[in-house]
């Protein structure tokens, strides 16, 4: 018995320990020698996009784009997640998990959510 519980003692402190050693940093090296580009852009967003995760004042969303690949870091639920570009009608989408990041040419701006919960949708405007 005192094994077993050595043993899960042991197991919740590495645990512990991953999860306070997270990095905060991410590198991407991507071959080609196109420079990359980095934009930022201040958004604010309508209730729903609160009740959704999204920070209730101005945020910024950072934009990357080089070497094929675009990229859109959103804050949700206190976390900066990582959008990926995918294919579009008009403008710029991109995805992470269930959510979906729209940029409709600089016309609007939709975040939207497709979970067991239901479909959910704010809709930001950027702020000069």
């Amino acid at each position: 018995m005192r094994v077993m519980w050595k043993q899960v003692l042991i197991g919740t402190g590495v645990l512990l320990c991953s999860t306070v050693a997270g990095a905060s940093d991410l590198t991407i090296h991507l071959n080609g020698s196109q420079p990359i580009s980095r934009n930022t852009i201040k958004y604010r967003c309508d209730a729903e996009g609160g009740k959704m995760g999204l920070p209730a004042g101005v945020f910024s969303v950072e934009y990357l784009n080089g070497a094929g690949n675009s990229l859109a870091v959103v804050p949700v639920g206190g976390n900066s997640m990582i959008f990926a570009n995918v294919v579009s009608g008009s403008g710029a989408r991109y995805a992470a998990g269930q959510y979906i990041w729209w940029d409709a040419a600089g016309r609007s701006t939709t975040f939207s959510s497709n979970s067991l919960a239901g479909t959910m949708s704010s809709q930001c405007h950027r702020v000069e």
